[in-house]
């Protein structure tokens, strides 16, 4: 793309996002590995839970203690289960894994939970799955809210993500700014 050219702004739909997840061809070691994790003693400890959560978000810093932070909330209810994509063995090394898995565990959960800081990130990409078709009715984003207006255009200014929380209009986004009030809002998550 040269400058000049125009920009498709549309929203990928669920076909768009089926398409990329076909096109990454796995080696046998690698589906392997993939079965070995979907049907692994970690993803039985999910099974016979009334509600199953998958939380998503930032994968490292005080951002990953927070989405840490949010699991514990989570996990502790009663007839529940909190899980993320780390808790499956799934190294930064196994990036082409992480696709398969995510979409395995979205179908697997009665709740999808990002917990949203920025729209930056390797984590970026769970945000276009989680809001094709087929997931959006489980997803709910707890996004954090600067202060300073200044500095809430400068985390967001992703023109995909702006548009995939618009989907969320209906009380599934909810807000906060710090620790407190994203313990707060956990609480909003049925």
């Amino acid at each position: 793309m040269d400058v000049g050219d125009p920009v498709d702004d549309a929203t990928p739909d669920d076909s768009d996002y089926m398409a990329a997840i076909e096109g990454v061809e796995l080696t046998p070691r690698e589906h392997q590995q993939i079965k070995d994790i979907v049907h692994g003693e970690r993803l039985k400890r999910i099974s016979g839970h009334d509600r199953r959560y998958l939380v998503a978000g930032a994968g490292s810093g005080p951002a990953a203690d927070r989405r840490g932070t949010v699991v514990e909330l989570l996990d502790e209810r009663p007839q529940a289960v909190a899980m993320q994509l780390e808790d499956f063995g799934l190294s930064s090394s196994q990036i082409r894994l992480w696709v398969r898995v995510f979409d395995i565990l979205c179908g697997q959960a009665t709740h999808i939970v990002a917990v949203l800081e920025d729209s930056d990130g390797g984590y970026v990409w769970e945000l276009g799955l989680l809001f094709s078709p087929s997931y959006r009715a489980k997803a709910w984003v707890l996004k954090r809210r600067y202060s300073d207006p200044t500095a809430e255009r400068a985390h967001y200014d992703n023109s995909m993500a702006a548009s995939h929380l618009e989907l969320l209009s209906d009380g599934r986004c909810l807000e906060w700014t710090d620790v407190a009030e994203l313990r707060t809002v956990v609480e909003d998550v049925p």
